[in-house]
């Protein structure tokens, strides 16, 4: 009976901990493959690497409003996006000539410039990148970038692994707090999840190649007839005679205002000279 009984305890503890094996085995296996991949280095061709191509290129074309309408159907055709478009005029110049007794001429000059950042599937990256070219009128700068992060994200992959595989293993003693335990864990959940949004960011930039544009055309002269301002504003003749009978009154009290107030010095230049005319008088 008493066998009997240690077999019955016997049986679950063990069925548990072939249980614990087997589930510790399947999550290995999961991690193995997740990382086994990217682990792939020994060939710079071979398709598992990592690889991340990039365009910038800035050109002249005949007409950017067209061009960049283009280069905007084109890209949502290959299942690409658009994530920003911004067309803009660029003024340089302004001049201003007489036209008619009360119009001018207004000669604004100007470059219109488009500015895009598109995501194409890198199967397509050769093909928009010839055809932006081929739009181009003169080429200013063309840059391609092909950067190979395969052992960042290897790194990542297996710093999880070791982070779950120290999820099993790691055992804490009494000495270690509670508060202690629980920030060391949400430090390793969060430095885990950073590096898993760090590869799926990696993933995504593989699949879709970022194209940076920058398209500007031939200076453009935008003319336009406008009002003279100075003929609208101008009074009439009427009223700048008037005006200028008024300015001339009061040019002259002020001249008069500016004399009498130097009365002092007048009594003593007329002492003076009648001074002068008695010292002569007395010598003659």
């Amino acid at each position: 009976m008493r066998s009997s009984s240690i077999y019955w305890v016997a049986i679950p503890m063990v069925t548990l901990f072939a249980c614990g094996n087997v589930h510790y085995d399947q999550k290995a296996e999961a991690v193995t493959e997740n990382a086994a991949p990217a682990a792939d280095t020994t060939s710079l061709q071979s398709s598992s690497r990592k690889r991340i191509k990039t365009a910038d290129i800035r050109c002249r074309v005949q007409d950017v409003t067209a061009a960049t309408t283009k280069l905007e159907k084109l890209v949502t055709s290959l299942d690409g996006i658009v994530v920003e478009s911004v067309l803009r005029n660029d003024a340089q110049e302004q001049h201003e000539y007489p036209y008619s007794a009360d119009s001018i001429r207004r000669v604004q000059l100007y470059t219109p410039v488009s500015t895009l950042t598109l995501k194409v599937p890198v199967t397509h990256l050769d093909s928009v990148v010839h055809t932006i070219t081929a739009m181009a009128g003169y080429i200013d700068q063309r840059t391609l970038r092909d950067n190979d992060v395969t052992l960042q994200y290897l790194g990542n992959e297996l710093r999880n692994a070791a982070v779950i595989k120290d999820e099993r293993t790691t055992d804490h003693t009494k000495k270690d707090s509670e508060l202690d335990v629980r920030q060391y864990s949400e430090d390793k959940k969060s430095a885990f999840i950073e590096r898993k949004i760090a590869n799926l960011g990696i993933l995504e930039n593989v699949a879709y190649s970022t194209i940076t544009v920058q398209l500007f055309q031939p200076q453009v002269a935008d003319v336009q007839i406008a009002l003279n301002p100075a003929s609208i504003t101008r009074a009439g003749f009427g009223t700048e005679t008037a005006t200028a009978f008024r300015t001339g009154v009061n040019v002259t009290r002020s001249i008069f205002i500016f004399f009498l107030q130097l009365w002092p010095l007048w009594i003593i230049a007329i002492l003076l000279w009648f001074g002068y005319k008695r010292l002569l008088f007395k010598r003659a």
